[in-house]
Order: C-alpha cells, then structure tokens, then sequence
C-alpha cells in the first residue's frame, strides 16, 4: 500500500483514507492505495471530506484563538505567546506549524494526482481539485500570517514558509525546502484561487453545503483577505467585491438570529446566509471527547477583557449579545461539548476588507462609508444606530481607514483577527509584543532536520 507521508517537521507523516465527515453525507471507505482511492468519484470525495477535517485540526484551535488573546480580545495563561517570548524547542506550539502541512499534503494528493488515476467525469475532477485549491490557499494563509517574517508590512522579500506544492512520497533528504519568501508564497496562494474560482459553484443548493464546502464566493473572500494583508488594494477591491456579487448572502438581522445560545449543547446548528464558509463542526458528530473544534471559550478559559469590553459603545449589541445567563460569554461558542460550528469567511469581514481597499485606493467615496454604516446598524437593532456616517465625518481618507478598522475590530472580535489587523497596521498587537516578534518561531526541529535549510525567523 502506498503510504502518504510528509516530512516537513521531526513527525514523519503518514495520511491514509479517514473516516469521512458528515458535512458530506459520505460513507467511511476505509483505507485504499492512491490509484484505488482516487479513481472512483464517492471514494474520492471521501478523501477531500477527510481534507475538510483535517483543515479543522489546523485553522481551528489554537491557531484561531491566537488572533485573539495576543491583542487585547481574550485573556490567557499563556503569557509567552502575549509577550512573543516563545522558546523555538518548545513543541507544544509546534502544531500551529505541522497541522497545515498535513492538510496541504492532502490537497497535494488531489491536486497533482486525481488527474492520473481518475475514471469519472473530467467535470467532478476540476470540482474537486478546485476545493483542495481552496483549502490550500486558506493553510497557507494561516501558516503566512503566523510565520511570514513582515509579510503583513509590505515586506515580500522576507523569508514566508516553505511551499509544498506536490504529493510527498518518502523521505530521503532531498525534498527538503527553504521558506519561500512572502511575496512568492502570496503569488503561489493567489494563484491556486484564481485556477480554482472558475471550476467552482456559486451555490451548492442548501445553507450546509453552501457555508461548509468551497465556492465562488468564498474562494473571491479568500482572495481578497490575501490581498488585503498583501497590501494589494485594487485587487482586494476587485475581489470582495466579486465575493459579494449576485445576492448570495445576507447580513442576519440581528447577533442573536446569528448567534443563537447553544450552551445546551443539542443538535446541530444551522449555517446563516451570512456564512461564505465555515468549519460545520457541530454536523461532524463523534463520540471522542477530544473530537471538537478547540476553542475553549465555553469554559472560561480566554474570557473577554474589560476593556476591550468597554470599548463598545452603550447598546452596542455585539457586546449586549455577550451576556447570557447573568455571566459574561463569548456568544459565538457557548456549546459545553465545544462543537460550535467554526465562522472562517463572514460577509461583514467582506463588506469591511471591500470598504478599506476602496478607501486606501479612492480615499473618502460613498460606498465605503456605505459599507461601514451597513455593519455598524446592524448591531444597534433595539435602540436604533447613534449615528449615521457621511463623508464630512471623514477629513481624511486616513481618518475613514481608521474607523473601518476599527468596525472590524468590534465586528469580528473572537473570529482569530485582531493580532493580524494590528500588525498590518504597524501597531503592536499588545504593548508587551516587540516588534521584532510579530512573527512566531520556526519549531527548532524544522531547522535541525533539514540542517539548517529552514531558517529561523529573525528575531529568535
């Protein structure tokens, strides 16, 4: 049997056929060689079921949380990662490195070999492929915004993360690579959406499927949140502007028809026409225990900070919506068994990205202060909206930038995007992260096995 292996980290890899997630409606096939596996079209949706799972292990977890409890959303124990005073040896942060590789070995498989063993229609094959080119673009956005040495500052010659770009099949040294720099592994990331948009759906006919699996108007998101970080503001533009064509999703009416109280912990919550996609955990029933998204925000673990509470204005309801049951919760994970589905794309964080590349490239125009009044109304849906903005409230196109950034920071609070937000502001996340630790170590077993290929990020 042909194994699936990757060296990428000290771990040697092996990924055989897993069992296959409910978001698919999919029988477990078990475990097959690669021509077996990827001829047949039920087999092979199998294995990218398994693909979406695995991308839970490595955008979920601590590598949401982090977005959060390093700039002043969430609390933690974890005073390292606040302070960036990381030791590289320490391997309990090597999961935020190693689980997107897993994930993206995977998309590899598909991506470079369904082609050569597939028997079914040419059609379903692109599909398919071109959600394992989503999926890999999303990994490696994740592992650039951790590990990319500048690659939020405009700085593209610095070192990114490696690009794994084929299927790994054994080690023996020589398939060890450098880190690539930023602006290749943007290029590399743009480039898979772009091949992927075209053989995508715009709608995949129910709310499950339409916010748990790629389509069109999530690949466009995701290529517009790439451009944002990239500092690409007319293709960020072009992109979420795209995301948002066609009337496909719609804001909720209100945070608690978007964030019903599943502390209860029953069923399976229902996807809203305000996800582009997210992780539908609560559908991936399992009887494991540890079988869950990560964040542990139920329990109290990473409670909200007074004063990111207090930066809320009064009736403000995306922080009203936080109190539930007398105690202060975070609203958007409240399931005791921690199976909350995972909001990766939301439309609000399309309308803001599409707002601040309009104004960074227009300056003060009407549709970004439309997009703006648009988010901030929506949380004031008892007590009516303090203000409406116009463009005198605006003296400069920086003033308007500002305020949009700041409707992402309330907006998206508790979604993993505050540290990055501020970083690609030029503002430290925390007071007590310098600058030069914006970006996290390389695990040190990276760079002992590959001999010293990989290098660290400056800094460590």
């Amino acid at each position: 049997m042909k194994k699936y292996r990757y060296h990428i980290s000290l771990f040697t890899l092996l990924l055989a056929l897993c069992a296959c997630s409910k978001q698919l409606d999919l029988k477990p096939e078990g475990t097959m060689v690669e021509a077996e596996l990827l001829k047949n079209e039920q087999t092979t949706e199998s294995y990218l079921a398994s693909t979406y799972l695995k991308m839970m292990d490595a955008v979920a977890g601590n590598s949401y949380l982090l977005g959060d409890i390093t700039a002043g959303i969430a609390d933690t124990f974890d005073k390292n990662l606040v302070k960036g005073s990381i030791d590289p040896r320490d391997d309990q942060y090597a999961t935020l490195w190693s689980q997107p590789y897993i994930t993206i070995n995977q998309c590899n498989v598909i991506i470079s070999r369904l082609s050569k063993y597939a028997a079914f229609d040419k059609s379903k094959q692109a599909g398919f492929i071109a959600e394992a080119r989503f999926i890999r673009a999303y990994c490696y956005m994740v592992l650039l915004r951790i590990y990319g040495d500048g690659a939020l500052q405009g700085k593209g010659g610095n070192m990114g993360v490696p690009l794994r770009l084929s299927a790994f099949d054994g080690y023996d040294g020589s398939q060890d690579l450098p880190r690539a720099t930023n602006d290749e592994v943007y290029t590399q990331m743009l480039n898979d959406l772009d091949a992927a948009i075209p053989d995508l759906p715009v709608s995949r006919g129910n709310v499950l499927n339409q916010g748990s699996r790629a389509t069109k108007g999530a690949a466009n998101a995701l290529a517009a949140r790439i451009c944002l970080y990239k500092q690409a503001y007319d293709k960020t533009a072009a992109y979420a502007q795209a995301a948002m064509s066609g009337n496909v999703y719609h804001l909720q009416p209100n945070f608690w028809s978007l964030w019903p109280d599943n502390s209860a912990s029953q069923g399976s919550y229902q996807l809203s026409s305000e996800i582009l996609f997210a992780l539908p955990e609560s559908f991936n029933k399992s009887s494991k225990l540890n079988d869950n998204n990560g964040i542990y925000y139920a329990y109290g673990f990473n409670n909200p900070l007074p004063a990111f509470l207090n930066s809320y204005a009064p009736g403000d309801e995306r922080k009203d919506s936080l109190l539930l049951s007398g105690k202060t919760v975070i609203r958007k994970f409240t399931d005791m068994n921690i199976r909350d589905n995972v909001p990766l794309i939301r439309l609000p964080e399309v309308m803001l990205t599409a707002a601040e590349a309009l104004a960074q490239t227009k300056g003060v125009n009407s549709t970004s202060i439309d997009l703006l009044n648009q988010v901030y109304a929506r949380a004031y849906t008892k007590s009516g909206v303090p203000h409406t903005y116009v463009a005198a409230d605006f003296p400069t196109p920086a003033a308007l930038i500002a305020r949009i950034r700041q409707e992402r920071k309330w907006e998206l609070a508790f979604e993993g995007f505050a540290r990055f937000d501020a970083i690609r502001a030029n503002t430290a996340p925390n007071p007590e992260l310098p600058a030069n630790r914006y970006a996290m170590p390389v695990p040190q077993h990276e760079i002992d096995i590959t001999r010293g290929l990989i290098k660290q990020t400056p800094g460590y």
